[in-house]
């Protein structure tokens, strides 16, 4: 109790979306589609008789069912997020709105962490109980021992991304369960130096406490099959590969069909055990779950009293939800204007003229929020010069996030210079440094220049600037690097125009800045699947110079560590998302230490100094985020809130709490 204790304060004032994976590492498998709806998609957007079906469109191509994929692999999408969000469920999760941070399948808090002595050795211990009667849509009990499958095929075959996070070998021995229904973590005491650790929020609370649990009796033989593949790595490929039939799942929702190019069917499972559950939240801070399927009314947060803050009855309210997939954003705004959809999942921002166009057809609504998320360049620092602090330094400089944001895309999108976002307000550190800030265009080349030559670079020709200090009336040439080499040809790969307009627009005035300064750079614009391949290809670091992509952001901002510590660059560890081989190991020791921190208070403070650390060496550069506009249909879905950070796109669409009319 007393570690949750801990972690609500913290939850309290950061208002924030729920567990969100990958934003944008979307496979763009169809991006240049037509405009016109498929005929396909419109048909199974067509409501059968006395049915409620939840119809939202997508503008992407799911990757893969697969779980294990999804959370750790290739198909790590924020499509096919969207379409596996009724499958898995945690022990733990938050809560509406406030982000409490609550049992989800387990029956309580856990216990406090004890050392305890093990057949001779000591770790760190605690003790989960699991909730009785709780169903995988097979209608079979979901017990701990799922639990402990997930957690022991995580650990056996060295899966990476997402599982590497939530099983940390750093810090995780095993998982046992003790009973049916009574879980025993094991926390290893020591790091591998043999200095003494202690598991902190990001690697128990917000990390083991929030991974998926998949049922051991289908995936069993399956994965079994997978260490007979050969090498580990054709391991998780064979385990990756395999496209699930049958498979139970647990929160709400069963595949059923999958028409590529056209539409995704999900079917709502009768014997979820949240459906029916009402929950009540009370402007003291008391939490009330009351389930009458399980026999269980649960209060936390204090003794509920008062005026209610929110009410409403879990689902899934809808026999059946449809995932219409369309082309493109431009495809999916369409189909929802004509009413074939009644809300679009969209994870990239809305240019002013689709909100004109959602405006203007009537019967839709639009809803901002503050988004948790990033939209963000990437260097390779691997190579010459991205290796060269000042050299990203220099780049940054140049980039005018104001103007872009602002005067160029009509303020869709916000500029940003930290890597947690300030609408997630108690971790967002205001006070780091901004580079490039309030500098006019020739002040921000004057600023590159003299940041470039500082490091050693040289020019045959400075850039010079014109009588008004705002043009760059000649370029540098002839940029030579500290050994005398010229500066190589940099490829910035981004998305397509068609797939994001607004990272399309900031990769072709990214490349006129660099070039204004004498960098070689040339956008080019890709589509997703083009994007994702190279970062996950085995030559990334060969390959890879910079690149423009976006991450959704989970609240707790251990995700520094993630995408940044040396042990998660692709060629430690495998699936690794530290794409650029970001390596300082001033800021591993900081990145690491946040693992070990058990309170909010130590954990704040050391994020804000990771986002000073990270402003300053820059191994990427934060460019912008964006308010979260969320389109549905009124008079056919009803939810029951609207207002909250990452908005409802930031909660996979409340599928399992949405009302169809």
């Amino acid at each position: 109790m007393s570690a949750v204790l801990s972690v609500r304060p913290a939850i309290l004032a950061s208002i924030a979306a729920a567990l969100a994976v990958l934003s944008a590492c979307a496979r763009e498998d169809a991006a240049e589609m037509p405009i016109e709806v498929t005929e396909a998609a419109r048909e199974a957007a067509t409501e059968p008789a006395g049915q409620a079906v939840y119809r939202t469109g997508i503008f992407a191509e799911p990757i893969s069912r697969n779980y294990w994929s999804f959370y750790g692999g290739p198909a790590g999408s924020v499509w096919t997020q969207y379409v596996l969000d009724g499958y898995a469920t945690t022990l733990y999760g938050y809560s509406d709105r406030r982000f409490d941070w609550v049992p989800v399948i387990a029956a309580d808090f856990p216990t406090d962490l004890k050392k305890e002595t093990v057949d001779g050795s000591e770790f760190w211990t605690t003790e989960v109980p699991i909730k009785e009667g709780v169903q995988w849509s097979d209608g079979e009990e979901l017990t701990a021992e799922d639990v402990a499958f997930t957690v022991r095929t995580a650990l056996d075959l060295g899966l990476g991304a997402n599982w590497a996070r939530a099983v940390d070998t750093a810090f995780l021995e095993r998982v046992d369960a003790l009973d049916s229904h009574q879980l025993k973590v094991f926390f290893k005491t020591i790091d591998e130096d043999g200095n003494p650790q202690t598991p902190g929020l990001s690697v128990w609370q917000f990390g083991l406490g929030f991974m998926p649990i998949l049922p051991e009796r289908y995936w069993a033989p399956i994965v079994e099959e997978a260490k007979r593949a050969g090498e580990p790595q054709q391991q998780i490929e064979s385990l990756f590969a395999h496209v699930p039939d049958g498979e139970p799942t647990s929160n709400g929702f069963t595949f059923s069909r999958w028409e590529a190019g056209a539409f995704f069917e999900n079917e709502a499972a009768s014997n979820f055990f949240r459906k029916g559950a009402v929950i009540t939240q009370y402007e003291n801070g008391a939490l009330v779950e009351t389930n009458e399927r399980l026999g269980q009314v649960s209060t936390f947060y204090g003794e509920a009293g008062g005026g209610k803050s929110l009410e409403y009855e879990v689902g899934p309210h809808a026999s059946s939800e449809i995932f219409s997939i369309y082309g493109n954003q431009d495809a999916a705004i369409l189909a929802l204007t004509n009413g074939d959809v009644d809300y679009v999942f969209n994870p990239l921002g809305m240019e002013r003229g689709f909100q004109d166009r959602v405006r203007a057809a009537g019967d839709l609504e639009i809803v901002t929020n503050p988004d948790n998320s990033v939209f963000y360049m990437g260097f390779n620092v691997r190579k010459p010069p991205m290796n060269v602090r000042e050299f990203r330094q220099a780049v940054a400089a140049v980039i005018d996030k104001e103007f872009v944001t602002q005067s160029i895309l009509q303020g869709s999108a916000l500029p940003m210079y930290a890597m947690v976002p300030e609408g997630n307000a108690y971790w967002h550190n205001p006070d780091i440094d901004k580079i490039g800030q309030g500098l006019s265009r020739g002040e921000r080349v004057e600023r590159a220049v003299d940041l470039l030559k500082s490091a050693g670079f040289t020019y045959d020709q400075e850039p010079q600037i014109g009588e008004d200090g705002n043009v760059v009336s000649s370029q540098g040439q002839g940029l030579k690097m500290p050994d005398g080499s010229d500066v190589p040809g940099i490829e910035l790969i981004a998305p397509s125009a068609g797939y994001d307009p607004l990272r399309a627009t900031f990769a072709i005035w990214i490349e006129r800045w660099l070039n204004d300064i004498g960098i070689p750079v040339r956008a080019n614009l890709a589509g997703f699947n083009v994007i994702v391949d190279k970062l996950f290809s085995d030559s990334v670091a060969e390959d890879l110079d910079m690149w423009i992509l976006g991450w959704s952001l989970t609240i707790f901002p251990d995700y520094m560590e993630s995408y940044f510590h040396s042990r998660n660059a692709p060629e430690n560890q495998d699936g690794g998302e530290n794409w650029g081989g970001y390596a300082n190991q001033e800021f591993d020791d900081l990145a690491f230490g946040l693992l070990s921190e058990t309170t909010i208070e130590g954990a704040r403070d050391t994020v804000f100094r990771l986002q000073e650390f990270l402003a300053e060496d820059l191994p990427y550069v934060p460019l912008f985020t964006i308010p979260k506009l969320d389109s549905y249909r009124p008079s056919r879905i009803e939810f029951p809130y609207t207002d909250v950070l990452g908005g409802l796109e930031g909660l996979n669409g409340m599928q399992q709490a949405v009302l169809i009319k």
